[in-house]
């Protein structure tokens, strides 16, 4: 994740500021600024200085407010360097490490970084690329076959998976949400836990439906002999 400093904010405001005096649209300016793909873009933080620009604002810097003082830049930048270390930071554990108030921290992480938390998607396995490559080859001649066998062949196809069912519920989405920018990817994860208990289930399907479920015992490997005398 990249730092946003504050020189490059001072950078980006002054781009503004010359896009707004070119007479060029908030949208123009948030689209030239996006050519940049090493440097984040917030649409909303683009539109408000090229609003501010447009009505004669001539200085880059932070609007000085009354009363109790705002945040400041260093406090954008020790958020950002919390989230560094562990995207998975509640925003309460944030405030209590930058000495920062709820609403402060959760201002900077939304409108100054451009972030919001998302959940990490699941998915069946993390696999290799040659793993890819193998099922992709894989679904490609069992398609070849269905061109020229027709239905018959899918009913003659028994397909297998195991797993393990645990004693209680593994960790939630909610748990495993992230820190991520509007432009960054999505985070994955493999459906795996700490399970202390757990039993291994080894399920027999067709294209009618489930034909067989079955508990291994403890202690039992599961290999190929053991797939035969199952079947």
């Amino acid at each position: 994740m990249e730092k946003a400093s504050t020189s490059n904010r001072t950078e980006q405001r002054a781009v503004i500021k010359f896009c707004a005096q070119a007479g060029m649209t908030p949208t123009d300016t948030y689209k030239f600024l996006q050519r940049d793909k090493t440097r984040k873009v917030c649409r909303i933080i683009v539109f408000e200085w090229h609003d501010r620009f447009s009505k004669g604002r001539t200085d880059l810097g932070d609007n000085i407010r009354s009363g109790r003082p705002s945040y400041s830049d260093a406090d954008v930048d020790s958020v950002q360097k919390e989230l560094e270390t562990d995207r998975r930071k509640s925003i309460d554990k944030i405030s209590s490490r930058t000495g920062l108030s709820h609403g402060t921290t959760h201002k900077i992480l939304s409108a100054d970084l451009g972030m919001h938390k998302v959940c990490a998607r699941w998915v069946p396995r993390l696999l290799r690329p040659e793993e890819r490559e193998t099922r992709v080859a894989a679904s490609r001649e069992f398609l070849c076959r269905w061109e020229t066998e027709g239905t018959s062949f899918l009913h003659r196809i028994v397909t297998t998976d195991e797993t393990w069912l645990s004693f209680y519920d593994p960790e939630t989405k909610q748990a495993s949400m992230i820190w991520k920018t509007a432009d960054s990817p999505p985070p994955k994860k493999a459906c795996t836990t700490r399970w202390t208990k757990k039993t291994m289930f080894i399920f027999f399907m067709d294209s009618r439906g489930m034909l067989l479920q079955h508990a291994v015992p403890q202690g039992q490997t599961v290999n190929k002999e053991y797939y035969q005398k199952v079947i």
